[in-house]
């Protein structure tokens, strides 16, 4: 059987070295894009690992374009899967392979459709998550699903860690799953509608700590939003970083966003309920540092505001 891989971010690396390789007869994948201080071009996670395993690799700046569609045609593939890949394939795309176009999604599907649905999960709180494989249509998470299992969710995950796990759950399902479609034995099964809810793009205002809220409230935020953009907050209204926090047990004793305990190694701020132990920072134009680091060259005292810009 024929696959075609498409995928770009870390998430779709696992998956894709689960597959035969033999299987695939070619990696479709996002445009090298500059990054970094320098902006230095850089491939996706995909490409480095298709590139470093010889598959063949396609870049297509407009997946939908005529030229694209008569690129993959080519190829005469019986399967396509797609994992964080980033674009939106049309009728005509998903249209081509003889068996299946399948998606595979980092959710309970409906819930959090879109792009986001490791973070969404994490800020709202959920305990549990999973993956999800469907049959893609041209509504973007709305396929017919063939494929769901559930992992429960850490008290101490963070995107990166829960990004990990639900990538092995789905690598260790694709072979079984592939053979089922080989096979045609694949049962589907359509998705209630009156369940779902969006996982959109995470932006990096979603990153501020608003402090009136509950404390594993604001310890959900920073973990949906570790890594990128990453959670902040304003120190004597300069831009701050938060690099590791945890909540604590301790009852309120402040307002919102006051600092009411400082240690050599965190400071502690008041949520309406609860508070925070921020322990690494990174200030404004500075390099990542400890607390204590950071006391040693910031006038900051108990009683002196957290702000929200």
């Amino acid at each position: 059987m024929k696959i075609i891989f498409f995928g770009s971010g870390k998430f779709a690396v696992s998956i894709l070295e689960a597959i035969n390789r033999s299987s695939i007869c070619l990696v479709v994948t996002q445009p090298d894009r500059k990054k970094g201080r320098h902006l230095s071009l850089a491939a996706t996670p995909v490409k480095e690992y298709a590139f470093n395993h010889l598959l063949n690799i396609f870049q297509p700046g407009d997946i939908n374009s005529s030229c694209s569609v008569e690129t993959l045609k080519k190829y005469g593939a019986d399967v396509f899967i797609v994992v964080s890949y980033g674009r939106i394939l049309s009728k005509e795309v998903l249209g081509l392979p003889k068996k299946l176009c399948a998606n595979i999604h980092a959710s309970l599907l409906p819930k959090y459709r879109g792009a986001a649905p490791i973070q969404w999960a994490l800020i709202n709180g959920e305990t549990k998550t999973g993956v999800t494989f469907i049959r893609m249509s041209e509504r973007m998470d709305e396929g017919d699903m063939f494929y769901k299992k559930e992992l429960k969710i850490g008290p101490l995950d963070r995107v990166s860690t829960l990004e990990e796990k639900l990538a092995t759950l789905a690598s260790s399902n694709i072979n079984k799953t592939l053979r089922s479609v080989e096979n045609n034995k694949l049962r589907f099964i359509k998705q209630n509608k009156k369940d779902s809810s969006n996982a959109p793009r995470i932006k990096k205002q979603d990153g501020l700590i608003r402090w009136d809220c509950f404390s594993k409230q604001a310890y959900d935020r920073f973990r949906g939003c570790f890594g990128w953009p990453g959670s902040y907050t304003y120190c004597n209204r300069k831009l701050l970083k938060i690099l590791d926090m945890e909540p604590t047990r301790n009852r309120t004793t402040g307002k919102p966003g006051e600092i009411i305990g400082i240690k050599n190694d965190s400071l502690e701020v008041a949520c309406r309920v609860g508070s925070i132990l921020i322990k690494e920072v990174l200030p404004e134009s500075r390099h990542k540092m400890s607390v204590k680091s950071f006391l040693a060259g910031h006038k900051v005292k108990v009683g002196d505001t957290l702000e929200n810009g």
